[in-house]
């Protein structure tokens, strides 16, 4: 008779298959949603400014 807590011998080979296809379709989705992505905000057009404030500037040349 056979123990209650008796699993047998462990497993000999590993599967791969399943993780490395999950993590692939993982990657192809990403990927996908960011050139989609890309490209919707890319028609759009959108400049960037960047204010640099006066005063830091003019503190920071008066300490030299």
């Amino acid at each position: 008779m056979r123990d209650r807590d008796d699993f047998g011998l462990p497993e000999q080979k590993a599967s791969t298959g399943l993780p490395l296809s999950i993590m692939l379709l993982s990657v192809l989705t990403i990927a996908a949603y960011l050139l989609i992505g890309g490209a919707l905000l890319d028609q759009e057009s959108r400049g960037v400014a960047v204010y640099v404030p006066t005063s830091y500037s003019s503190q920071s040349n008066a300490s030299e």
